[in-house]
């Protein structure tokens, strides 16, 4: 993951993706790669998609630590032959493995965003990175055995910076295997994706995410984890900034807000503006504006497709899907996608200008219940 993903990681209490030593849920996933591995026809390049906060990158790097670790080498059969291996897992001692946990062992290159020269995460993997990325795979290995690339949030890649990874497939190089992360495969390239055995890792089990929240928050309360779950589903990366962030709550004030549109209560906004859309956060604080931000859009997006009568939605909270169904069918599906995009545009541009987080909210939930510029006049 991204330095700024990391961060989230250990700030929820849990390791990052590197160092993780466990991998729930992915039976099959790690199935599929050891079998490729034990054939001796291992792919090149693979390219692990699905939702965000699942373990797409954990995976990447627990295979790193075991193709860095010599495969799992283990004991010999009963002929002095070694048997395959039935499992990534490898001792989290050993050096390869505590080197991949650090990002530090010499065969393991990782392309991701970095931040610019104040600090800030970029918002996209550029050229430039890609081909100081591919030069780097060029050098000897240290044992002269195989290397590990990882390309995390390939989606984030410009179309510079992915015609250049392009390259790299189409002539990888010699014992090195290229694991590419994505959260959103149809944003990548045809082209790229038919390049790399596709390995696609479907939402995690309640019981699974549930497991997970319990380590970090044992006493969560049973009505908090229940929302969370439903809001999670199925990421377990999600759910816990939701918890950090304090999402079920968030999530109860946002849906108490919108219930009343198109109409707006001025004492509900004001309160929830106040709430999260106030200070940023201290260093290794959530932060309320994003999560909230993020609820906001995702209310949004439930809406529209509960009034598409799209199958498998399930309230959040009681009747926070009839109130979304109420608002599309007085200003329609088309206005709705309209300020949908609109608030979007609001957000992305509070983080690119440091603009007032307070007001920001406040414009965006009269966006979604006025419309801006022309809409917002005829209204």
């Amino acid at each position: 993951m991204s330095d700024a993903d990391n961060d989230d990681a250990e700030a929820a209490g849990l390791p990052s993706p590197s160092a993780a030593t466990e991998l729930l849920g992915h039976a099959d996933a790690e199935h599929r790669l050891l079998e490729a591995w034990n054939s001796g026809r291992m792919p090149h390049a693979w390219l692990f998609a699905g939702p965000p906060g699942i373990g797409k990158a954990t995976l990447a790097f627990r295979l790193a630590k075991f193709v860095l670790s010599d495969g799992g080498a283990g004991a010999g059969g009963l002929f002095g032959e070694p048997l395959p291996p039935t499992s990534l897992s490898v001792d989290p001692e050993s050096q390869a493995a505590r080197q991949v946990s650090a990002e530090s062992h010499p065969d393991l290159k990782i392309l991701r965003r970095k931040p610019n020269d104040r600090g800030v995460m970029s918002a996209v993997i550029r050229v430039d990175d890609v081909r100081a990325f591919e030069s780097s795979l060029h050098f000897k290995t240290s044992s002269g055995g195989w290397r590990v690339a990882i390309v995390d949030e390939a989606e984030k890649m410009n179309s510079n910076a992915e015609n250049a990874l392009l390259k790299i497939l189409e002539e990888p190089p010699s014992k090195t295997l290229i694991i590419i992360v994505s959260n959103a495969l149809n944003a990548m390239l045809p082209t790229t994706r038919s390049r790399c055995r596709r390995l696609m890792m479907a939402p995690l089990s309640d019981e699974v995410v549930s497991t997970l929240v319990n380590r970090a928050h044992p006493h969560l309360p049973r009505p908090d984890l229940d929302l969370i779950l439903r809001l999670a589903e199925g990421s377990p990366g999600r759910a816990l900034e939701f918890v950090e962030a304090g999402g079920a709550e968030l999530y109860r004030n946002v849906a108490k807000v919108l219930a009343d549109l198109p109409e707006v209560s001025g004492e509900n906004l004001h309160a929830l503006a106040g709430n999260w859309g106030g200070r940023k956060p201290k260093e290794g604080e959530r932060d309320p504006f994003r999560t909230g931000t993020d609820l906001l859009l995702r209310w949004i997006d439930r809406t529209i497709r509960a009034a598409n009568h799209a199958p498998g939605l399930h309230e959040i909270i009681p009747g926070d899907l009839e109130a979304g169904r109420v608002y599309v069918a007085r200003i329609g599906v088309e206005a709705a996608f309209r300020r949908r995009e609109a608030v979007q545009r609001l957000i992305r541009l509070e983080s690119a200008l440091n603009l007032d987080r307070k007001q920001v909210l406040i414009d965006a939930i009269h966006t979604l219940a006025f419309g801006e510029g022309l809409e917002r006049r005829r209204a």
